[in-house]
């Protein structure tokens, strides 16, 4: 597009935003960073600017409030089956600080909610009014709720948060109450191995350590401090070495990249005790991959661990039906047994990625 073009474009769209925004009922706002934020009242034209959040829409039943997505949104597989129509919003983020103004502007959202970074480009470079959520990967289960209940505030759904909120206190109340009696010197360790080298992994202090603990389990990474690491990695990973699993020699292993079988016949990793005993899995991707803090995973991730970790203490649960229950309940997608058993297998790609499955900066 010529640099006059969008200029005018830019300038008639951010007039026609504030014009909206000045006309009728407005109601205030306050965000997850405490700023108030003026919106039209009601508000029907909402941007999403936060990568793995897209699925809020669905579980609060406000997907016809969206005008402007992540490109993680419009790419995930599942989404696009449960929903085609998605294809029809515009995705003008990619990942953290990559913000296609001029896409964003011409789909004319009454107001952007966006993370620190992706929200100040939006406010400094246009007039958009931009509520902020607070989420980070030490976010723990008290911080999705407060989350959930933010999204809520903006599309004015209480009800439909509350009800999230329930069945996910629900949840964790009936995996604590099977695994709390678990010696610490007895909980299985688990080592979340990502990444082609399956060396990168989440560490002690991101929200990994809270999931392990509801179900049971032990990070054998939990030493290792990594909320604050970068260098080319999303925050909250970190690549350790080789020697370094050797040592921890975990119970299970999880990985998003290859096959177990890979690794089963992979000379370097046989004298772990995960590989010996047939204990690796695929890390299951649905609405998004689950080892990030979403809605979906805070539910059904620990569930997932502790069913892995101790079958005799889960017996009767049936993941297939729990990841059915949970997207029909909550998100009001009937899936069959064919596609929640694709979740379970991680057969779903966020095709916006290379290497691991949904790995998003």
């Amino acid at each position: 597009m010529k640099p006059r073009f969008t200029a005018i474009v830019t300038l008639a769209i951010l007039f026609l935003a504030s014009f909206a925004l000045g006309e009728g009922k407005t109601r205030t706002i306050t965000d997850m960073v405490g700023r108030k934020v003026v919106v039209p009242d009601p508000v029907t034209r909402v941007a999403l600017l936060g990568g793995p959040t897209g699925q809020i829409a669905y579980v609060l039943g406000a997907r016809d409030q969206l005008c402007a997505v992540t490109k993680s949104l419009t790419s995930s597989e599942l989404v696009k089956l449960l929903d085609p129509t998605i294809k029809n919003l515009v995705a003008p983020r990619s990942t953290s600080g990559q913000v296609n103004l001029e896409e964003l502007i011409v789909a004319n959202p009454q107001v952007v909610i966006a993370g620190d970074l992706d929200g100040s480009i939006v406010e400094k470079k246009t007039r958009i009014p931009v509520a902020y959520f607070r989420s980070d990967m030490s976010q723990s289960l008290e911080l999705i709720k407060e989350e959930i209940r933010f999204y809520a505030s903006v599309f004015n759904k209480g009800p439909r948060a509350e009800k999230y909120i329930d069945f996910l206190e629900k949840t964790m109340a009936m995996v604590r109450s099977r695994t709390k009696d678990i010696p610490y010197a007895k909980r299985k360790v688990i080592f979340n191995g990502y990444s082609s080298n399956h060396l990168v992994t989440l560490g002690g202090d991101t929200f990994m350590r809270q999931r392990m603990d509801v179900a049971g389990c032990r990070n054998a990474a939990d030493n290792i401090l990594t909320t604050g690491l970068k260098e080319g990695l999303h925050t909250g990973l970190a690549e350790v070495s080789m020697e370094k699993v050797l040592e921890w020699n975990p119970d299970i292993l999880i990985i998003d990249f290859g096959t177990p079988q890979e690794l089963y016949g992979n000379p370097k990793w046989k004298s772990i005790k995960a590989v010996k005993n047939k204990m690796v899995f695929r890390q299951p991707v649905g609405i998004f991959i689950w080892d990030r803090p979403t809605t979906e995973s805070a539910v059904l991730h620990p569930l997932w661990l502790a069913k892995i970790a101790y079958p005799d203490r889960f017996s009767d649960i049936d993941m297939v039906g729990e990841i059915k229950k949970f997207y029909s309940e909550i998100m009001s997608f009937n899936l069959s047994d064919e596609q929640a058993k694709a979740v379970l297998a991680a057969k779903y790609t966020l095709n916006f990625m290379s290497g691991g499955q949904g790995r998003e900066k």
